[in-house]
């Protein structure tokens, strides 16, 4: 039977957990990552040696689902492969809808066992119309009731973007990263080997999702390639899914094949598919995190017109080719913004054809340079490079206060402003050839451009890589622009 939007949304909004095999050897993850949880939780752990510590954390702990005295509605399984069976047995007599299965060892092995053990599990739950998260995945993350598989896991603070991934520790980059980034993540779900739950059913619950508005899916093989391109082109028509594919090598597929049992195809024919589902296409964590991070904070844009601010004539040409390489103009501005431009920009040691250099001295007229060169009609998005310099102060004046100063923020927020004012898309980019050594600058200014609800990305290159792949789907769904 295949799985149904209500089934789904139980197992995002259980009332009551149970953790199945919590344990000391692994400091009792399962229970201290449901700790927020803003609902019941259980333990069932029979062996001596692990209950004390259950109870130690305050939380009750049973030798039987039967003995529990509420009604369970969704149970994390954490217990030795050959186990599942009888324990599963127990779940269905006990009327639990959902299980996420953490336990490992099943098809991904390729093993006889772990074939015939996941041949098992899969026939107990269709029979018995239980809904299996997994096996070998960490289920699931929701802000909204503080349901988490990584303590680390922000649940105080939701949005509208949703995470779907094969991989457990990609589910867990994504979602960390795009909450350091400012992008807000209500639901993430790993659903690894995807024996009952699989991604299809995902993108299909997600595209009539109220709430979400982006899709982010880690894949590494859909089973059914045909009802994965339905569901896919599906959710793409009404609203932006972007999809990382794992395993694009041969290395990579047999890795993916011995993890999640995955077989993955022609990237050829993979490609293609993407495309003409009208998806977005990503090609490594970083990028499904800036793609994330453009759509999540930039109106739609279709415009292709680039305008960019800042760096020297070397960045400058730099900038340039990374902006043209993936498809998008960085073109000459028109000959009224030229004029305009002229009538007071002092042309020592800087241009402004487009990109704009602007020079120390012409500073002072930065608002009516951003103006000027967002308003041209030839512009569709300004681009603003940023050094990291630009946080550094304390007495040596080379490291980076705590916070950025009354001064550094203003002159940050003269972005914010002509955005406003002009009513295109404005964005930053980095110029920080080494990063890890301006760390502390680099989060300073990050953080003011969250706060002014601007993106930044770390290099104009992966800026390019992630304006050129909204714009490409924002062309494509015209119709999304409108509403």
């Amino acid at each position: 039977m295949p799985v149904t939007h209500e089934q789904i949304a139980a197992a995002f909004n259980p009332k009551v957990v149970a953790v199945i095999g919590a344990r000391k050897a692994d400091d009792y993850s399962w229970l201290r990552n449901m700790r927020g949880f803003r609902g019941k939780v259980y333990s069932i752990q029979i062996d001596p040696n692990d209950i004390p510590g259950i109870e130690e954390m305050g939380v009750p702990n049973y030798k039987s689902l039967a003995d529990v005295p509420d009604q369970v509605d969704y149970a994390i399984i954490a217990v030795p492969r050959r186990v599942v069976p009888f324990v599963l047995k127990d779940v269905i007599a006990a009327g639990v809808k959902t299980v996420h299965m953490f336990t490992s060892g099943f098809s991904e092995t390729a093993e006889e066992e772990g074939l015939e053990l996941e041949a098992t599990v899969k026939q107990m739950a269709e029979e018995a119309g239980l809904l299996i998260i997994g096996p070998n995945c960490m289920g699931v993350f929701n802000a909204d009731n503080g349901m988490r598989f990584m303590r680390t896991q922000d649940i105080d603070v939701s949005g509208s973007v949703a995470i779907v991934a094969q991989s457990g520790g990609h589910a867990s980059s994504l979602t960390s990263a795009g909450q350091q980034a400012g992008v807000g993540i209500h639901t993430t779900i790993s659903f690894g080997n995807g024996i009952i739950l699989d991604s299809p059913d995902l993108l299909e619950y997600f595209a009539n999702d109220p709430k979400t508005e982006l899709i982010c899916a880690y894949i590494e093989g859909p089973k059914d390639g045909k009802r994965f391109f339905e569901k896919l082109k599906y959710a793409a028509s009404k609203k932006p899914v972007v999809v990382w594919k794992g395993g694009q090598t041969e290395a990579g597929q047999r890795m993916a094949t011995s993890h999640t049992g995955s077989l993955a195809g022609s990237m050829a024919v993979w490609n293609a598919m993407v495309k003409q589902a009208g998806a977005i296409k990503a090609d490594s964590l970083e990028e499904a995190l800036d793609v994330m991070k453009a759509l999540a904070y930039l109106d739609p844009l279709v415009e292709d017109g680039i305008g960019i601010i800042g760096g020297s004539g070397g960045q400058s040409v730099a900038m340039s080719d990374s902006f043209a390489r993936h498809g998008m103009r960085v073109p000459r501005l028109t000959e009224p913004t030229l004029e305009a431009m002229g009538s007071f920009f002092q042309l020592i040691g800087a241009s402004y054809f487009n990109p704009v250099d602007v020079g120390g001295i012409n500073r002072t007229n930065m608002e009516t340079i951003l103006d000027l060169l967002g308003l041209d009609s030839q512009i569709g998005s300004v681009g603003v490079l940023i050094s990291p310099t630009l946080a550094l102060g304390g007495a040596s004046g080379k490291r980076a206060r705590n916070s950025l100063t009354k001064a550094q923020r203003a002159t940050l927020q003269q972005y914010k402003d002509s955005q406003d004012r002009v009513g295109k898309p404005f964005f930053g980019m980095f110029w920080a050839p080494v990063p890890y050594k301006d760390g502390k600058s680099l989060e300073l200014i990050d953080e003011a451009f969250q706060e002014m609800g601007l993106p930044i990305f770390l290099n104009p290159e992966r800026a390019a890589t992630a304006l050129s792949k909204v714009v490409e789907y924002y062309r494509v769904h015209t119709d999304l622009v409108a509403s």
